[in-house]
């Protein structure tokens, strides 16, 4: 699948949800928080779950001793991530925030650093730009009350990110096409955003942009002949997460209500694993991984 068709597929996706969101009577919190659950778990964290084969094809690890080892190492990181945020929740959350728009900035086909941390932070904005209140209970339950306070930051950088971005989108340059798909994939990020829910529009970007365009450049890089593997591979690293993200629900089930455990988990969770995955993507593999956009 090509880089265009992914943004294709994104786009259609994104419009079929909007248009079922608005003939259908409107879903509960509870009932975008499972879904969103549902999502993540199959079709977001396999793109993070391959991880374990980059680091394989980086040398990293070659017997089943250092695949342990590996494993081992980014659990590790990924619980110090969790037991931050139990102390400093605020901080972060926002420093998820910050390292989440420039690792979802890499989808903007982005000529430059800046042009990167403009459509990171305009995706991440847009729903407190349109949704304000939702988005205020949402970061309420992941990181307690005081988080309400990052939601005026996130309105003001919206339309800041979408000049920004738009300004760069459109601007003429001598020799170079005009950059219609990237012009589409970011109205279409706008459109949704304000056609959706946060929890909906965010899976949606996260499932249908994020983590197939990842999962494509990593499966270039593998070998016909090691596909097979390199899935079967991914399944297992999938499934073990989550088993222990049903471990975290059964925990969790007494303390909180459903609907915050759930958006724990799932946000709480991600954090946890974007940062060992960010010292990958981008860091150890990024060369390698940029060759295959």
């Amino acid at each position: 699948m090509s880089w265009t068709s992914i943004r294709s597929n994104f786009l259609l996706a994104g419009l079929t949800v909007s248009l079922i969101f608005f003939i259908l009577p409107p879903l509960s919190v509870t009932v975008q928080v499972i879904a969103l659950g549902i999502a993540v778990a199959f079709l977001g964290l396999p793109h993070g779950a391959i991880d374990a084969y980059i680091t394989h094809q980086e040398g990293l690890w070659r017997s089943a001793g250092g695949l342990a080892v590996f494993a081992g190492i980014y659990a590790l990181i990924a619980l110090t991530v969790i037991g931050t945020w139990i102390l400093m929740p605020i901080l972060s959350l926002s420093a998820f925030l910050v390292i989440s728009a420039w690792h979802f900035g890499a989808d903007a086909n982005a000529r430059s650093q800046v042009e990167r941390w403009l459509f990171g932070g305009l995706l991440l904005s847009l729903p407190s730009f349109f949704h304000p209140a939702n988005v205020a209970s949402l970061f309420e339950a992941i990181s307690g009350p005081s988080a309400v306070g990052l939601v005026p930051v996130l309105q003001v950088l919206a339309p800041v990110a979408a000049i920004g971005v738009i300004a760069m989108l459109v601007r003429p340059q001598s020799g170079t096409p005009r950059r219609w798909t990237d012009i589409a994939t970011v109205s279409g990020l706008i459109l949704f955003a304000w056609a959706l829910p946060p929890l909906v529009y965010f899976a949606v970007y996260f499932c249908a942009l994020h983590s197939p365009a990842h999962f494509q450049r990593v499966i270039r890089l593998v070998p016909t002949s090691q596909r097979s593997g390199a899935i079967a591979q991914t399944a297992g690293f999938t499934a073990l997460t989550l088993v222990l993200a049903g471990v975290a629900f059964i925990v969790m089930a007494d303390a909180v209500s459903l609907q915050q455990s759930t958006l724990q988990i799932v946000f709480i969770g991600l954090a946890a694993l974007t940062v060992p995955h960010m010292f990958l993507v981008d860091g150890i593999c990024r060369s390698k991984l940029g060759e295959a956009k």
